[in-house]
């Protein structure tokens, strides 16, 4: 009986733990809730105050200097296109479409990423459907950086994007950047990938911060379609309050016309 009733307590607490840690994302859903409304407030008591104040002299100053930058950096941007496109031999897939689609989990929490990317020369554009499904529900994401500035050196591709995330249940948009490596090894079959990204904060904390990191090895080419099965991990942290660490599987396709 003794033996039995300490069983029996060790059960319970096992089920109140486990339980616990499949109930993340409930927890996140609240917190974008909350965090939504606390932003609305800051923006319209900050609103209020700068409707009664005037641009200074200042100000415009810094306003011509900042769009005097934005224009410089176009300028160079343009030409540093011009140059990798007529060198298209020594960069692999810089024009090209990549679609793919991974599974992940910790053996409580799934999550399931479709995604799209598009590059062009320095730029690309990448999207992706997020899913995040445990015990007390489903969290679903778009997130699209817009905008990705790629930098080849040899073998190796620095990048840096923006863009946003944006939730349908609870309704919510945050701007997110990301910086990333990625490394073409062994004639290009080989792809390590590395990218962390981050939402800007609408008050205190932020709503995401994304670690990411696959291996893709390419099985099949035919002529310009590479098939490549994918392993990798990712660790997100929601508000700073919920964390999950993934191990993924999947596949990636690649249309190059390299």
């Amino acid at each position: 009986m003794k033996y039995l009733l300490r069983f029996s307590i060790l059960i319970m607490a096992f089920c109140l733990i486990n339980h616990t840690s499949l109930s993340q994302v409930s927890k996140i859903k609240e917190n974008v809730e909350n965090d939504d409304k606390n932003s609305s407030s800051k923006t319209e008591s900050s609103t209020s105050i700068s409707d009664s104040e005037d641009m200074s002299f200042g100000e415009s100053i810094l306003a011509e200097i900042f769009f005097g930058i934005i224009k410089g950096i176009s300028i160079i941007t343009v030409e540093a296109q011009k140059q990798v496109l007529s060198d298209l031999d020594k960069h692999p897939n810089l024009i090209s479409v990549e679609t793919g689609i991974d599974y992940g989990t910790d053996f409580n929490t799934l999550i399931f990423n479709p995604s799209l990317r598009v590059n062009w020369g320095i730029f690309a554009s990448d999207m992706r459907y997020s899913l995040i499904h445990d015990y007390s529900g489903s969290l679903c994401t778009f997130d699209w950086q817009m905008a990705v500035l790629r930098i080849p050196i040899d073998k190796i591709k620095l990048n840096y994007g923006i863009g946003f995330t944006s939730l349908s249940d609870p309704p919510a948009t945050y701007f997110e950047s990301s910086i990333g490596v990625d490394a073409h090894l062994y004639n290009n079959k080989l792809n390590l990938i590395s990218c962390y990204r981050w939402t800007q904060k609408k008050t205190e904390e932020r709503f995401r911060q994304e670690f990411k990191m696959t291996a893709d090895f390419q099985l099949l080419n035919n002529k310009n379609i590479k098939l490549s099965p994918m392993i990798g991990i990712t660790y997100q942290n929601y508000f700073k309050e919920d964390e999950f660490l993934m191990f993924n599987i999947g596949i990636k396709i690649r249309f190059s016309g390299d």
